[in-house]
């Protein structure tokens, strides 16, 4: 599409041709999904991102590697995420330094659509996350609905329920404003997010 990177594009289709295989078509996942790459479908301005590596980001290449034995929809998207990679500014999360070790240095996020991303627009997010082995993403929500894509293995909590293992490929759906949080075990932890913050 005319003003959009071809590595974007590819991830972006990636991102709805997995979520597509997994939700059923009356979920609430299936209907954020139709939502926000409805609205993807025309490409917002480019913005100039400088792209970056924090310490955390020696975890990519072992994910990558292991996303790639994955089930075939999610595999397709670790490797378009792989090649939209060197775009891409991570950073940690905005108090990550309050929360502390060994958060601070065990955890990146990269925006990739949304307000200041690669590509600026303000009625979709789209996103990466990236853990350490044994780092949880600690408590917090947004008003946003929110579908996560895992790319490794890991857990998503959500209020005070029990911890919950979708598997590499299965789908996480966060209602608008609920807590929730995620950790990695044993392995790096990778996985893609999308927001609908449209009207």
């Amino acid at each position: 599409m005319a003003g959009r990177l071809p590595e974007l594009q590819a991830f972006l289709d990636a991102f709805s041709d997995a979520i597509v295989a997994r939700a059923g078509p009356d979920q609430p996942t299936a209907k954020a999904a139709a939502r926000i790459f409805g609205a993807l479908a025309t490409p917002a301005e480019l913005e100039p991102v400088k792209p970056g590596r924090i310490p955390c980001c020696r975890h990519l290449e072992p994910a990558f590697v292991a996303a790639a034995d994955a089930p075939k929809p999610a595999a397709r998207l670790a490797s378009t995420l792989h090649g939209l990679e060197p775009h891409l500014k991570w950073v940690a999360r905005g108090n990550a330094a309050e929360i502390g070790e060994p958060f601070l240095s065990g955890h990146a996020n990269a925006s990739i659509v949304g307000p200041g991303a690669l590509e600026n627009r303000a009625d979709v997010w789209v996103g990466v996350s990236l853990m350490a082995p044994r780092i949880t993403y600690p408590d917090h929500n947004h008003a946003p609905e929110e579908v996560y894509v895992a790319l490794s293995p890991g857990e998503w909590r959500q209020n005070d329920n029990a911890w919950v293992e979708p598997g590499v490929g299965g789908l996480v759906y966060n209602p608008p404003s609920i807590r929730h949080a995620m950790r990695s075990g044993a392995a790096p932890f990778l996985a893609a997010w999308c927001l609908w913050a449209g009207r």
